[in-house]
């Protein structure tokens, strides 16, 4: 989140410079391009208020930008419209749409500006505003239409903006025909120049030329880009153009570039080194932006030359050396100073104190060492310390502080050697915006320190080792907080009942502590709530239904908590907690995780909004019931389904294979019944590696799955790469089906502790990609399939507790002739077993039919037979008597 939060600061601070660049040091008059002022001795002209009004009626407004742009008033006075005082012509048109909201998305781990935007065609009426010398439509969304060719007859035209205006296809080459323009910005479209750029250098006015993300790859290279501009320029941007050229083979050594200021050709991944001399005559260079290029080696020692180089942005390259030898060769009035995400090594030289003038550092994810020297404290400019991400060692003290006045931006984390020690009573002389200490050591007691920083916005200090209390002032002083990272510490405290006073915070990061209490009531700001493995108590409150409207991850895992989920809905048809609020409860969810405490109840209902869930575990509750057939079509991104060690009952419903993007479920250990359907086990994304989906989890969620019996923990960047299916200790029944066979990337497969009968199908050689097997303790029977995957399993209690299973790995032999050990008549299916059966009942039937038949069909015969029989006893019963007697006289006689 620094890195995001860092990364958005950077772009306005861009921005902002180079405004600053054009406008206040380049001598471009503001009057030169903004025109006159508007005043209020002159209406506008009636045919240039019609043409606006052509214009609004062309376009889509649906925010009803436009709204004062009505008939019949002073065009002059619209919004976004400037005429000249003197002659009363339309001499600025300023639609730009200023964003009014920013949201952080964590399906897709972007940050999203909401704007009020024009859309739709733009109407050629504009050009009867002739004398028309500002337009500015940035910041709208044109849906990818091309850029109208038309403005290229603007003549008079000196500042044209058309950045991130949802334009497409290529730059018209009219715009060659703007010879008066001083500041084109055509950035952040879907633009790009298939064709040629010979339009270029016919702007020879031209100072400021931003084409940022304009595809320049298709059919020019860099060097024929660089070779065309007009030398006027003093602000050039090509950032993510994707030139087709080595930044040695740029001719920015040989350009007549002298007169350039600041240089941009950042994400354009040149890979290959910064040559001696390539810069050396561009000496009015005052910032210069390589990051993301993919440039190696050390920086040359020409850089400086640039003598008026104050910003310098080398970050995510492969620039390598060390450290000390590096910073000699900066130009000596460096203000901002960015080799963040590359690979150098080295300590900080102690002449670091020497550079006064550093206003921005960031040396984070490298491969620095050593002590951080003290010195840096004489810093006075700086606003700005990036070291996280390094191998420091060493202690922070007062001193490394004194005199950082102005630092509002603090990173040291990931150096687990460094440790910071004040005093208790220590009050910096600094107000942090930005805290960023984790995985540093600043324990065991709470840093009291922080209770002076009342401007705090993000402050992170997980795993610092602090075993303390939270002290009672510490939520006041957070008040502004936007984002709080207190995890993987031994802090304790009661939570306060409300946390709602931190209105501004989106995300809320207590994990793996010692707090307890219940759960608080929310800010409606929230999207992030991470307070598990705690010792939360207590039922999760009905009010948690409100909140569930913005929260987009819910992780109250590993705690105490009892009870049923609150129902959230006012009827059985409505998952809303207001009747009048349109927007589902849980609708932005998109990872939820009550794993391992005490709750109860059916599958919770208000799950049925939930549109973006990708993550669910209820794992080891006391939920009940059947499993709804819902799911399948109500959680359609559902990727992780985790319900282990419940008391879910009745059959597994089919239409969970309807979750196309289901890789990992887990319901062992519940009460469930019935066969596994054929079509159960057909999920999509378990068949073919291609049908992966990228799912972006933050660092602090974690997923367990059970594999030869043990529980092992997968963090994000392993855990879409797990395909697991696990319905072990059920009540299951019936065969394995054969389609098992067809789910190429499963990983663990684990059906033991069930009812399941049959033999093991031969498909199951199919699982290319299993690394888990257990069959165990079922009632399966017949000889082990033989294949190369099965043979790589050597562990025998896969299949123990199946006694009628037979052959290799196990010891227990099948019968030579081909039997196995269930069918020893030598049947070997049950189809088989059946015809035997019923020849032999048929036999005993005919045979009796023989014998009786005719006894009932002829009177004499069964006279004649029944007398035999009387005979027969009689004489057998004389025999018997008589013996008897003979045997007691005899005895007698002894």
């Amino acid at each position: 989140m620094a890195k995001a939060a860092r990364s958005s600061i950077q772009c306005c601070r861009i921005v902002l410079i180079m405004i600053w660049v054009l406008l206040a040091q380049y001598q471009i008059p503001i009057s030169s391009i903004a025109v006159e002022p508007k005043g209020g001795g002159r209406s506008c002209i009636q045919r240039e208020r019609d043409a606006l009004l052509s214009f609004k009626a062309s376009i889509e407004d649906p925010s009803d930008v436009l709204s004062s742009w009505q008939t019949g008033r002073d065009c002059c006075r619209w919004r976004g419209v400037v005429c000249s005082n003197r002659t009363g012509h339309v001499v600025k048109l300023d639609l730009c749409n200023n964003f009014t909201d920013i949201n952080y998305d964590y399906h897709t781990d972007v940050i999203n500006y909401k704007f009020r935007t024009l859309g739709g065609e733009i109407s050629p009426s504009l050009l009867a505003i002739e004398r028309l010398n500002y337009l500015d439509l940035s910041y709208n969304d044109f849906g990818q239409k091309r850029i109208p060719e038309f403005i290229g007859s603007f003549k008079n035209l000196k500042y044209l903006d058309l950045s991130d205006a949802g334009f497409g296809g290529s730059i018209p080459p009219q715009l060659g025909n703007l010879t008066k323009l001083l500041h084109l910005d055509l950035s952040s479209n879907s633009l790009e120049s298939v064709d040629y750029v010979s339009w270029l250098p016919r702007l020879s006015s031209l100072k400021y030329l931003d084409m940022t993300e304009v595809n320049l790859s298709a059919a020019v290279d860099g060097v024929q880009v660089m070779s065309m501009l007009p030398p006027s320029l003093r602000v050039l941007s090509l950032f993510d153009c994707n030139l087709n050229a080595t930044f040695s083979s740029l001719p920015l050594y040989s350009s007549n570039l002298t007169s350039l200021v600041s240089l941009g050709l950042g994400g354009n991944y040149f890979h290959s080194p910064i040559l001696d001399g390539l810069l050396g005559n561009m000496t009015s260079l005052e910032q210069l932006w390589l990051e993301d290029n993919d440039l190696i080696g050390m920086k040359p020692e020409t850089l400086k030359n640039l003598c008026n180089l104050n910003i310098l942005d080398l970050s995510w390259n492969q620039i390598s050396g060390d450290t000390a030898e590096l910073m000699k060769r900066l130009p000596p009035k460096i203000e901002e100073l960015d080799l963040s995400a590359n690979n150098l090594t080295g300590s900080l030289p102690s002449w670091l104190e020497h550079m006064t003038s550093l206003r921005y550092l960031d040396l984070s994810n490298n491969s620095l060492s050593g002590h951080i020297p003290s010195g840096i404290g004489k810093l006075t400019n700086l606003s700005s310390l990036y070291l996280s991400s390094n191998h420091f060692v060493g202690t922070i003290s007062e001193d490394h502080f004194a005199n950082l006045t102005r630092l509002e931006y603090l990173s040291l984390s990931d150096n687990s050697n460094l440790t910071m020690v004040v005093d208790p009573n220590w009050i910096p002389p600094f107000k942090l915006n930005l805290v960023d200490l984790s995985s540093c050591n600043l324990g065991p007691h709470f840093p009291t320190w922080i209770r002076s920083q009342t401007d705090i916005i993000y402050l992170m200090m997980s795993n610092t080792g602090i075993d303390d209390r939270l002290p009672d002032w510490f939520w006041n002083v957070i008040s502004s907080v936007e984002y709080i990272d207190l995890s993987l510490n031994q802090i304790s405290g009661v939570l306060p009942s409300t946390l709602e006073f931190l209105s501004a915070a989106y995300e809320i990061n207590l994990n793996s502590n010692q707090f307890h209490g219940g759960v608080p009531k929310l800010p409606t700001s929230l999207q992030v709530l991470d307070l598990s493995n705690n010792s939360i108590t207590g039922t999760i409150p009905l009010s948690m239904c409100n909140q569930l409207q913005s929260l987009e991850i819910l992780d109250l895992s590993h705690n105490r908590l009892s009870g049923q989920l609150p129902q959230c809905l006012t009827s059985r048809k409505s998952f809303r907690a207001d009747p009048g609020d349109l927007t589902p409860i849980g609708s932005e969810l998109s990872i939820v995780s009550f794993r391992n405490n005490s709750l109860s109840g059916e599958f919770p209902l208000f799950f049925r909004g939930c549109q973006y869930l990708n993550f669910l575990d209820l794992s080891y509750n006391n939920f009940y019931g059947s499993l709804p057939i819902w799911i399948g079509k109500r959680l359609p991104q559902l990727a992780f389904l985790l319900l282990r060690s419940n008391m879910f009952s009745g059959y597994i419903p089919i239409q969970l294979a309807k979750l196309d993007y289901l890789h990992v479920l887990d319901l062992a250990h519940n009460n469930l019944s019935g066969t596994i359907a054929p079509s159960l086990v057909n999920f999509k994304a378990m068949t073919t590696v291609f049908s992966y989906r990228s799912y972006y989890l933050p660092d602090f969620i974690s997923l367990f799955v059970v594999t030869k019996g043990q529980a092992l923990e997968y963090y994000p960047n392993t855990t879409i790469l797990i395909s697991s299916l696990d319905l072990s200790a059920n009540y299951l029944t019936g065969k394995i089906p054969q389609e098992i066979g067809g789910l190429a990337t499963l990983k663990n497969l684990n059906l033991s502790q069930n009812q399941l009968t049959g033999e093991i199908p031969n498909t199951i050689n199919g699982l290319q990609s299993l690394e888990s097997l257990d069959l165990s303790n079922n009632e399966l029977y017949g000889r082990i399939p033989s294949g190369q995957q099965l043979q790589t399993f050597d562990d025998l209690s896969i299949y123990e507790g199946n006694n009628n299973l037979c052959g290799p790995p196990i010891s227990k032999d099948c019968p030579r002739d081909g039997t196995t050990q269930s069918d020893p008549l030598g049947y070997k299916d049950e189809a088989a077993m059946t015809s035997f059966y019923l020849s032999m009942g048929l036999g005993f039937a005919v045979g009796l039919c023989v014998i009786f038949g005719p006894l009932l069909l002829k009177r004499t015969w069964r006279v004649s037979y029944f007398l035999l029989i009387d005979d027969i006893y009689d004489r057998i019963y004389i025999i018997m008597v008589l013996s008897w007697a003979r045997l007691i006289a005899s005895i007698k006689k002894k």
